[in-house]
């Protein structure tokens, strides 16, 4: 009919996104404390909204209740952080096989602009499954919903959630270079090798979070 939908959002829904964001710019740090008293008299609304907001963020990992001491945004380990990568590559290797299928010229235009942007570039408070990401449109663009909510939904904001606690880190200077070539192989429709690419641009990534390993310094982790 033309008419456009009005989205409406929940006293819960506006403080799940509000705590979120919080989270992920590092204004509540890994390890904080959330009471729900001060929370619920900062954000201006009673603890119900307030404890559903909590309990959907503790189904992202983002926050843990620990025991005897309440809940606190989630700290990850580097070890943690190993193995959201090696699930990384498998999963965007498949949505990058699934998208050079998927996406038409267009779309690959466009996912070539935003090649150079990495997720410490996007302007402050943009949305975490934010297409000016480069591996956020690769996800969109697999078509394959259950693979987008995992990897928008739950991977992503843990990864710049341990972004957050290593800003200070440069970014790779060949990463730009890679999205290209990965966007090139799209372009050919050659599913093979942009997943091949994709799994290989990932684990270059991770090996420089391991200066032993990779004998070189650690890199912006969203690449």
């Amino acid at each position: 009919m033309g008419v456009e939908r009005i989205e409406v959002r929940t006293l819960a829904d506006r403080a799940y996104m509000t705590l979120e964001h919080a989270i992920i710019a590092g204004t509540l740090p890994p390890g904080a404390a959330l009471s729900e008293a001060e929370l619920a008299e900062q954000l201006g609304i009673s603890r119900g909204p307030l404890r559903e907001a909590i309990n959907r963020l503790e189904g992202r990992r983002l926050v843990q209740r620990v025991p005897h001491v309440g809940v606190r945004v989630v700290s990850l380990t580097d070890a943690d952080t190993m193995e959201i990568f090696q699930m990384r590559a498998v999963l965007e290797g498949l949505a990058c096989r699934l998208a050079a299928q998927a996406m038409d010229e267009d779309a690959l235009d466009r996912l070539e602009a935003c090649a150079g942007f990495r997720a410490n570039q996007l302007p402050d408070g943009m949305p975490i499954r934010s297409e000016a990401d480069f591996h956020v449109r690769i996800a969109l663009g697999s078509g394959n919903s259950r693979l987008i909510e995992y990897l928008c939904t739950d991977m992503y904001p843990l990864l710049r959630l341990y972004r957050a606690r290593s800003s200070t880190t440069p970014a790779r200077a060949d990463a730009r270079a890679e999205h290209l070539t990965i966007v090139a192989a799209m372009r050919r429709r050659d599913a093979d090798e942009a997943e091949r690419l994709m799994r290989a641009h990932i684990e270059r990534a991770r090996r420089s979070l391991s200066p032993d390993e990779a004998g070189e310094q650690p890199a912006e982790l969203v690449t």
